[in-house]
């Protein structure tokens, strides 16, 4: 997605789903048509009170793929990076781990993964457990193969994280933490669904594993209640 400006200097954001595109077009572009493209809060408030109806998913990606493209403008405009306009660094790097959504989760081909993300100077590495309650012991069979497996090939040092989906349940979270205990999982991300704060605070409350999630909260004022409710311990914000 691209803003452009009648003085040739354009700015680009992520729109990637026709969703996100449709709201974009229909919803957004006519509240920024001739506005200045510096004013870049006033915009955001005008493009947030205009989503009464809509404050969550699609529509606030919109408004972030906007955003982004108004701050690259910006940067552009006066020729500087847009990190040094929103207050400069913090620190001269930052860890990453290896995601491995989209590869396979048969155990021999994950473990053949994980070797190769090592290969890359990986110290730590996300995988997508797809089993959860309604599968059950054979689902709890498969998700203890995959981390077993996943911890063969990584050994003692790297951590691995588990994405849940939002599937499972606050039960089900506790007896896999039992069970895969030995092979010490890093994190679950996200093991219940967004919409229960409450079982992500009872859980941090009760679960040996690290919380993590807010990845499908996409305001400030929606992360602020889950920090004061003290839901998780890694917080996730996508937008």
């Amino acid at each position: 997605m691209q803003i452009e400006t009648d003085e040739g200097v354009s700015g680009i954001g992520p729109a990637d789903t026709g969703a996100v595109s449709f709201y974009i077009d229909t919803q957004l572009k006519p509240l920024l048509i001739g506005q200045n493209p510096m004013a870049i809060e006033l915009l955001w408030d005008q493009m947030y009170r205009n989503a009464i109806h809509g404050r969550k998913g699609d529509n606030m990606m919109a408004i972030s793929s906007i955003d982004i493209a108004l701050w690259d403008l910006k940067g552009k405009f006066l020729g500087q990076p847009v990190y040094k306009l929103l207050g400069g660094p913090v620190q001269d790097k930052i860890p990453a781990y290896a995601s491995a959504l989209g590869f396979s989760i048969e155990p021999k081909k994950a473990k053949e993964r994980v070797k190769e993300f090592i290969r890359q100077g990986y110290t730590a590495t996300k995988w997508f457990f797809r089993e959860g309650p309604s599968d059950g012991p054979e689902g709890v069979r498969k998700n203890i193969e995959l981390m077993k497996a996943l911890r063969e090939a990584a050994g003692e040092d790297m951590k691995i994280m588990i994405d849940c989906w939002n599937s499972w349940d606050v039960p089900y979270t506790l007896k896999m933490a039992e069970l895969l205990a030995e092979y010490r999982p890093f994190w679950f991300e996200e093991p219940v669904l967004a919409d229960l704060p409450q079982s992500y605070a009872r859980l941090r409350a009760t679960c040996p594993v690290t919380i993590a999630g807010a990845e499908h909260e996409y305001t400030r004022w929606g992360c602020k209640m889950l920090m004061d409710m003290g839901a998780m311990d890694v917080y996730h914000v996508d937008t």
